[in-house]
């Protein structure tokens, strides 16, 4: 539910009313599957340029961010820590998302909880690429039948407000119990390809 601005300590819903955070207040929360996913493509043509994307989407899945479990904690001291902690409870009054510095664990602020689950809906160019066909009038006089030329992107761009490296990941993909799960997973590379099409 939040920090409580006077501990800066999390605060946990008492789903079951009985005035004690335990375990009997746990609840199943967030849903890997999305709404729906799809994708759209397109071939343009204007004189001798070809351009040619695929763009694609997933809404309404949840992503379980365990990265951050880490990376926000603050109660370990080999472990690199995200910018974000920069925002943490410090003082009585501070109003913030990210609880006290735990050294000691005592309130387990790096807790499993939806803290961690976050909005996996992304739209993410996938591929595109922009060729141009040189006039076979030209290429014919050198003994070639056609010749292309091109550059071509793959990942170059993502809409999304997932706050990790990649929402379209899963650190197990062979797992249907761990799936839509972001532990340290690289993300997705973005690549860059020149290239030319020769036809004899």
């Amino acid at each position: 539910l939040g920090v409580d601005p006077t501990t800066g300590d999390l605060v946990f819903d008492d789903t079951d009313g009985n005035g004690v955070i335990n375990s009997d207040d746990r609840v199943v929360i967030g849903d890997p599957n999305p709404l729906f996913t799809g994708g759209f493509t397109n071939n343009l043509t204007y004189k001798s340029f070809d351009l040619s994307f695929f763009i694609q989407f997933s809404y309404g899945n949840d992503i379980f961010n365990a990265t951050r479990i880490f990376i926000e904690a603050m109660t370990y001291a080999d472990e690199n820590q995200s910018v974000e902690i920069l925002r943490r409870w410090q003082n009585p009054g501070d109003i913030t998302d990210i609880p006290r510095a735990d050294g000691d664990n005592t309130n387990e602020n790096n807790r499993i909880s939806s803290r961690f689950v976050e909005d996996g809906s992304y739209a993410r160019l996938k591929n595109v690429t922009l060729s141009y066909v040189f006039d076979r009038r030209l290429t014919e006089r050198i003994g070639i039948r056609t010749a292309r030329i091109y550059i071509a992107g793959a990942n170059l761009f993502t809409l999304t407000n997932y706050s990790g490296m990649d929402p379209e990941v899963n650190y197990r993909g062979d797992s249907n119990l761990l799936r839509a799960t972001d532990f340290f997973t690289y993300p997705q590379s973005k690549t860059y390809t020149i290239g030319i099409n020769l036809g004899l």
